[in-house]
């Protein structure tokens, strides 16, 4: 390993540490949350789910365990709903101005650990 690939190592490690602290991950996550709070594809599932959920409740006698069983069962069964929201998050994260509010963040810190080493 020559002394290139360990500065590289170093200073990937220490942007990364720097955009945890500084949340960057932390605000994308909320941005494409609420990007997905308003999608129609989620508020879709919002409702199939409810409409399931009430009726689980509404129409027997089960007690609070066996409700509470059914229903992870349904959400376990689901895995189109899941399917849909990991590739509607990935739409949102693939999204030009995610990249470039993150590419503008990871520039801004890896001039800093270049500077920092001269």
């Amino acid at each position: 390993m020559s002394g290139t690939d360990i500065d590289k190592k170093s200073i990937v490690a220490k942007v990364d540490m720097e955009l945890k602290k500084g949340g960057t991950f932390d605000k994308l996550r909320k941005q494409v949350t609420e990007q997905l709070k308003n999608s129609e594809m989620l508020q879709r599932i919002e409702k199939e789910a409810l409409d399931n959920v009430d009726e689980i409740v509404n129409t027997s006698n089960l007690t609070r365990e066996e409700i509470q069983r059914k229903i992870r069962g349904y959400i376990d069964s689901h895995h189109k709903m899941r399917n849909d929201i990991n590739r509607q998050t990935r739409d949102e994260l693939n999204k030009p101005s995610v990249r470039d509010k993150l590419r503008e963040e990871i520039e801004q810190k890896v001039t800093k650990q270049l500077e920092d080493m001269v």
